[in-house]
């Protein structure tokens, strides 16, 4: 996660067609998210079969994440129906999952609406259908997003309607990234430590993590900011991210002992350095945290 000029983390989106992931060789490989497809249709039992590995396995080594799910509804009513079912799927990790939930509205969608309708949807449906299930996610406390591509956004959808909810956009080809988008999905054949065959790659433009725990969304808690000392213990919730402020010099920095901490740079401000700390290890283990370059330990961390 770097903070030099454009904002920007490296990460993937994985589904059950990615099989078993190894997640402590994704974060090893610089892959700082993840966007977990939760499940598809418009009940529970349509949960992705390895969402849950998946969000234990990702959230324990560090990898901040959010989740999507895939469109099969045919109205507004339907929509709300799916929303309902992920708002349960995603129940076990309230106050955990640091990116949007975004609904995944394609091509397959409109061919099953087709089928079962006998007709294309219009602008104005699929729009609706769209707004329907964020409204619900948004209701429920979660950060609502959509995911598309650039010939939904230019012909297909109302994009006045969804500006209010976060774009996860699907462009593989453009040499900039279309500003609206806080989510750019870059390639689907990418190829990452931990992971057998082609996932897709995606780069965040948007330091989410931060954002949502500032609005209080996905059950976050606002981030709690600790001022360098070498006399300070930090306790860290498992799992739980906090913000480091460093004041004067920008360093980087190591955690003393392996495997009990995951650190991330995030940004710099005037004189301060902001880092996230996430805990990874068990409770009751402790670290400190040291200049790279070497010097006395500037904090202590400890497994709450």
């Amino acid at each position: 996660m770097l903070c030099a000029g454009v904002f920007s983390m490296n990460g993937i989106d994985v589904s059950s067609y990615q099989g078993r992931v190894d997640w402590a060789a994704v974060r090893r490989a610089g892959k700082d998210f993840s966007i977990l497809r939760a499940g598809f249709g418009n009940t529970v039992r349509q949960k992705d079969q390895r969402f849950d590995e998946n969000a234990k396995g990702a959230l324990a080594a560090g990898v901040a994440t959010g989740a999507y799910w895939f469109s099969y509804a045919v109205s507004e009513e339907e929509a709300r129906r799916e929303a309902a079912a992920c708002r349960e799927v995603l129940s076990p990790y309230w106050g955990k999952l640091e990116f949007p939930i975004y609904y995944d509205y394609e091509y397959a969608t409109e061919r099953y609406v087709k089928q079962q309708t006998g007709r294309d949807p219009t602008r104005a449906e699929r729009t609706a259908v769209i707004e329907a299930f964020l409204d619900e996610i948004e209701k429920a406390g979660y950060r609502g997003g959509v995911y598309t591509n650039r010939d939904y956004i230019t012909n297909k959808l109302d994009m006045n309607r969804l500006k209010r909810f976060e774009l996860w956009l699907a462009d593989y080809s453009s040499r900039q990234p279309d500003p609206r988008a806080g989510l750019r999905q870059t390639a689907s054949d990418g190829s990452v430590s931990g992971i057998s065959g082609v996932v897709d790659l995606d780069v965040s433009y948007k330091d989410y993590p931060a954002i949502l725990r500032a609005e209080g969304k996905n059950g976050l808690e606002p981030e709690k900011n600790w001022v360098s000392d070498t006399t300070s213990t930090v306790e860290i919730a498992p799992c739980g991210v906090y913000t480091v402020k460093i004041t004067g010099e920008d360093i980087g920095l190591v955690a003393g002992t392996p495997g009990v901490v995951c650190l991330h740079r995030c940004r710099r401000e005037g004189e301060d350095t902001f880092w996230h700390v996430i805990g990874i290890g068990e409770a009751g283990q402790e670290t400190g945290i040291y200049p790279a370059a070497g010097g006395p330990r500037i904090f202590i961390a400890r497994i709450s």
